[in-house]
């Protein structure tokens, strides 16, 4: 125990590697801000000229104000050019987009044996429902699985960017990999534990937001504080189902990127995805509420592979079923809501 801790701290000092954030939405110039805190000087890059012209002129994220991002922050205005300096790439870009950028990484032709990937979009593949890193392995390489990790758990960028209190997990297949990432991005007020459950960390981070897309229903609808405590519980029902079924370990949904980011998904003023239910509910179609939102609410894709893996998989998740029927039947919440309560009784412990 003494000699792992005494690692962490030499890491955590010393250690500043070159790194790239891919994706300068909130979360990215959050963490690109973090580790700019920590002496690190990282690259910056996002898909649109418009978002990279806006933070060239103000060094402020439009949904940050509140943000000023260091000098030390470089701004890259080519993927080829921040992939090519870094050694860390931090991958922060909404779900659907990641296999595009293993692409564009691939035809670099860079040596990609001695990059690193923290990947933080959470979402499966529409198409294939591939959870994201396999993702990477398909369009890079089965090799390439020990260099990914996730930094994934409850964590806001208003808050994180503001230095509150905030912890999250490390999670890779490689010890080595999850600690140098814990090492690199812990802070005082950012706490990095570490976890080796790839396939379950990511399935925590994606299905908790559709039942934050089905809190904010139930929010929009007027209901109070137990309805939401009872959509948590079963929701993490659903979750916890699923990830047996499709190996996860099961103490990882009791954990940060489990219930963990489940609460703070399901009852934060921040979340896209429950501010998107609670519009629905509230008489917004589908296009109404994305556009109110104005950014990616993963929950509306990520609805779509969940209710297929449970098919695939031949789990019940009727909360996930009916969040989905909200979503792309037109079916109304309220209908919603009754139907999830009208089900034959259960015993509260079923597979």
């Amino acid at each position: 125990m003494n000699g792992a801790i005494s690692l962490f701290r030499i890491m955590s000092n010393t250690e500043k590697p070159d790194i790239g954030v891919l994706g300068a939405g909130t979360w990215g110039c959050t963490l690109a801000a973090l580790l700019a805190g920590k002496g690190c000087k990282p690259g910056l890059w996002d898909y649109s000229p418009d978002v990279m012209d806006r933070l060239e002129d103000t060094r402020i994220p439009a949904r940050l104000p509140h943000l000023t991002l260091p000098p030390s922050v470089r701004m890259e205005r080519t993927l080829d050019q921040i992939a090519r300096n870094a050694e860390f790439l931090v991958i922060v870009i909404p779900s659907h987009g990641v296999r595009s950028l293993c692409e564009h990484l691939r035809k670099t032709q860079l040596d990609l044996s001695s990059k690193r990937f923290v990947l933080c979009s959470k979402g499966f593949e529409r198409e294939t429902l591939l959870p994201l890193h396999n993702v990477m392995e398909q369009v890079l390489g089965k090799d390439i699985h020990r260099q990914i990790c996730l930094l994934s758990g409850p964590s806001h960028a208003e808050e994180v960017s503001r230095r509150m209190p905030t912890t999250v997990v490390s999670c890779s297949f490689s010890p080595e990999l999850a600690g140098r990432v814990q090492g690199i991005f812990h802070t005082e007020f950012f706490r990095v534990y570490t976890q080796e459950d790839v396939l379950g960390v990511e399935l925590g981070g994606a299905v908790k937001n559709v039942i934050a897309i089905a809190a904010g229903v139930c929010d929009g609808l007027g209901f109070g504080d137990n309805s939401r405590a009872a959509l948590i519980t079963r929701g993490l029902a659903e979750m916890i189902r699923l990830g047996i079924a499709m190996g996860a370990r099961i103490d990882t949904f009791s954990g940060l990127a489990g219930v963990g980011d489940l609460i703070v998904t399901t009852t934060s003023r921040h979340s896209r995805n429950r501010n998107f239910g609670e519009l629905l509910a509230r008489g917004r179609s589908v296009k109404q509420a994305l556009d109110e939102i104005g950014m990616v609410v993963e929950g509306v894709n990520t609805a779509h592979s969940v209710m297929a893996l449970g098919e695939k998989y031949n789990v019940a998740m009727p909360i996930s079923r009916e969040t989905y029927r909200i979503i792309y039947e037109g079916k109304k919440p309220e209908d919603a809501v009754r139907d999830l309560l009208e089900r034959a009784p259960k015993p509260e412990i079923y597979t």
